[in-house]
């Protein structure tokens, strides 16, 4: 139970109790008839039937105001637990892979049991889906600056745990087909995004990008994903990711080697 929960309840008991009362004294005057028990009785029973109605209307908005308090507080609770859920599932997905992560290793790994994920994601999938949208929704495409993505490297500094992630996202929907219509409009927005800046990078000014553009976009897709894995593989000398940057320049100028 909530903290003040009790007290608020018996609050508004005795609220309610002492309007009952007044109400009570007011039957028995009226059934007396007003003019025998006297204007001042009667106006004593009036301002204390005032008095209750007014504590009652207090108690009641105060028991409004709680109970609107402790909504808030549950949300903001299963707010925080399902950002939890989701950290924990980017960590151990992209540790272990999907297929050998299990529902418990992702409700351990976040502090929490089974039934509270299962209280928040119907299953693991779902877990995994809303996972790989949430990292992709992060993207200028679903309402962030374009203009100032734009003026950014076409090759980031990427997190292992992202590329990890697309790779496995990408692995799933092709072992499993049937989820494939979910996953597109997240490739989608990613490359649909890339297109755009590539587009204003070679033009300096928004618009559609063209066929060229988008294919731009998936060879520097293509080229980061590979390269932060090769990053990891091959030892420093290689400088792959001085070689992935060259690697987009070139492909935005259209091919030219870089000078």
């Amino acid at each position: 139970m909530y903290p003040g929960r009790v007290s608020d309840t018996e609050d508004l008991r005795a609220a309610s109790r002492a309007l009952k009362d007044a109400i009570t004294g007011l039957s028995k005057a009226l059934g007396q008839g007003l003019s025998d028990v006297g204007a001042d009785v009667g106006r004593e029973i009036a301002t204390e039937l005032n008095e209750a109605a007014r504590g009652l209307t207090a108690e009641l908005s105060a028991a409004s105001g709680g109970a609107a308090r402790r909504a808030a507080r549950r949300s903001a609770k299963a707010e925080q637990t399902r950002a939890d859920l989701l950290a924990a599932a980017a960590r151990v997905f992209s540790e272990r892979g999907y297929e050998a992560a299990s529902v418990a290793d992702l409700a351990q790994a976040a502090g929490y049991t089974k039934g509270a994920l299962y209280a928040h994601f119907a299953s693991k999938e779902e877990l995994f889906v809303e996972l790989i949208t949430t990292v992709s929704a992060a993207s200028p495409a679903d309402g962030g600056d374009r203009d100032a993505a734009a003026r950014e490297p076409l090759a980031p500094e990427q997190d292992l745990t992202d590329v990890v992630l697309s790779l496995e996202a990408y692995l799933y929907a092709l072992r499993h087909p049937e989820v494939r219509p979910r996953f597109a409009p997240i490739a989608q927005r990613q490359l649909g995004d890339l297109a755009a800046r590539v587009h204003q990078q070679r033009t300096g000014a928004a618009g559609e990008p063209t066929r060229d553009d988008r294919e731009t976009a998936l060879g520097i897709a293509s080229c980061g994903v590979v390269g932060g894995i090769m990053e990891q593989v091959l030892p420093p000398e290689w400088q792959v990711r001085a070689a992935v940057e060259r690697l987009h320049e070139r492909l935005v100028r259209g091919g030219e080697p870089a000078a």
